[in-house]
């Protein structure tokens, strides 16, 4: 009997060394993971546009996130001197890398502009004492470049007629 109770000790103490290996390979790996520094989202301007007077600036900007994979596209209105704050925009996030443009109409009014659906995002009516206003860009005007004047071809029609909603945004 006691060589039964000898063999049963040697498998126990085998698992037991195998346990311990593993648990000694899993916190090695763990060490190994929380190594790795993590990386910051960043915000890289695209454009600035001041105000007419001189006061402030629309900031279009993306963000990006790496430990997130994800780019997000944001606008914020700040002061002319003000720096770009690391976050998100304060006017407008939209969830993703879009296009987008802003206009000054005036000293308190900001035109927002882009392809994507304005409704999608995150934006919000007034900064301060600057409205924003949110345009969908449906369609624009392309003209056809003109011939080269020695090829000899006849040149394309001139666009004498307007294209419907051609250049402008929709609200």
């Amino acid at each position: 009997m006691r060589a039964g109770c000898s063999a049963e000790i040697s498998r126990a103490l085998w698992l037991v060394r195998f346990l311990a290996w593993c648990l000694s390979l899993i916190s090695f790996s763990l060490q190994l993971t929380s190594c790795h520094e993590r990386q910051p989202c960043r915000n890289v301007t695209t454009s600035e546009e001041i105000s007419p007077n001189g006061q402030a600036k629309a900031v279009t900007f993306r963000r990006f996130c790496p430990e997130e994979h994800s780019i997000t596209t944001h606008v914020s209105v700040i002061r002319t001197k003000e720096e770009l704050p690391d976050g998100n925009g304060n006017v407008f996030a939209y969830n993703s890398e879009v296009a987008i443009r802003v206009s000054w109409l005036s000293d308190s009014r900001l035109a927002v502009y882009t392809y994507a659906d304005p409704a999608k995002a995150t934006k919000i009516e007034r900064a301060g004492n600057v409205s924003i206003e949110y345009f969908k860009i449906i369609e624009t005007a392309l003209v056809p470049p003109l011939p080269d004047s020695g090829s000899g071809g006849t040149p394309a029609p001139a666009a004498s007629t307007p294209v419907a909603n051609a250049g402008k945004p929709q609200r």
